[in-house]
């Protein structure tokens, strides 16, 4: 990422959670979606899209974002988080995996975007119960 656009990133997320959610997802689900140019952040211009995530607390899930069009970064935020939680590379070839315990329950948001601005493309978006080890495998377009 860009250290413009992680700079931007990280003050965002609140216009964010002004955004339409694209939809919902729920625990066990995997979803195939794509970043379009309709899906604009309007501030730096980056393509993101909001999924939501309602969640028990103390519920543990493995959120992994991965694309082969694009570098993945997947963002959660949400009620009770002291902050942020942002990925880039944990899922392994350039996609991400972000693993969260819940401190409440609520709904969190999951902000699905890639690491630099403008890129888009088909991608997959899935919740798993428990946790997944970060993956060891490099991404190679850095």
């Amino acid at each position: 990422m860009s250290a413009a656009h992680l700079l931007f990133a990280v003050a965002a997320w609140a216009l964010v959670g002004q955004q339409r959610p694209a939809g919902t997802i729920a625990v066990g689900q995997t979803i195939q979606g794509a970043l379009r140019r309709g899906d604009v952040l309007s501030r730096d211009r980056s393509y993101v899209q909001q999924w939501e995530l309602a969640a028990a607390r103390g519920a543990v899930v493995t959120i992994d974002l991965a694309s082969d069009r694009f570098d993945a970064y997947v963002i959660v935020f949400g009620p009770g988080l002291a902050a942020d939680l942002q990925d880039d590379d944990s899922g392994g070839n350039c996609n991400a995996r972000i693993t969260v315990r819940f401190p409440q329950t609520g709904v969190y948001h999951i902000a699905v975007t890639s690491t630099e601005q403008r890129q888009a493309g088909p991608f997959t978006l899935s919740v798993a119960s428990g946790s997944k080890p970060k993956s060891l495998t490099r991404c190679r377009q850095h």
